[in-house]
């Protein structure tokens, strides 16, 4: 179920991880887990076309600048219409959005590698017409397991995630 928080038998959170995937950067071509090693990242799945989803670029507009000087927060933007939402679109939408390189990755690929790494990797639920609708943006800790959902078009949600990329970023600071 989305969003269910799953406990081991000594009652400790079990965290979803992400499994391997490959899709299509435009910044700079194949995108895989691998590169998601050792940063916090902020998901997004979004299309062009949808009308919260700008709403929720926008909050990450607010988040690319509020983490701009720390190399280790990183967000990843995921067509679910790679039909609809080509290159040049996708292009756009980094340019408008101010996606920065080696920040904010635009990511596009298969339709359908996208939905199963949207329902499997993630747990999102994807509908009977293979159509992924969310408003949710999931924080990665850098062992690329989901650490939280916040709903993107909430502010307060928007605030919930900047802290707890804080404490993330706190607790892996403690580790040194």
């Amino acid at each position: 179920m989305s969003g269910e928080v799953i406990y081991d038998a000594s009652g400790d959170t079990v965290f979803q991880q992400v499994p391997d995937f490959s899709l299509t950067s435009l910044q700079r071509g194949q995108f895989t887990a691998l590169d998601l090693k050792g940063a916090i990242t902020v998901v997004q799945f979004f299309e062009t076309a949808c009308p919260e989803c700008s709403e929720i670029s926008s909050q990450l507009v607010r988040l690319q600048e509020a983490f701009e000087e720390f190399p280790e927060v990183k967000f990843v933007s995921i067509t679910v219409n790679p039909e609809r939402d080509s290159t040049a679109v996708l292009q756009q939408y980094a340019a408008t959005y101010g996606a920065k390189a080696g920040k904010w990755y635009v990511l596009t690929g298969d339709r359908e590698e996208i939905l199963a790494l949207a329902q499997q990797g993630f747990r999102l639920p994807v509908g009977k017409q293979r159509v992924l609708v969310t408003e949710n943006l999931m924080l990665l800790d850098k062992e690329r397991k989901v650490r939280g959902i916040y709903n993107g078009t909430k502010q307060k949600e928007i605030d919930r995630l900047v802290t707890e990329i804080n404490v993330l970023r706190d607790e892996y600071g403690k580790r040194k």
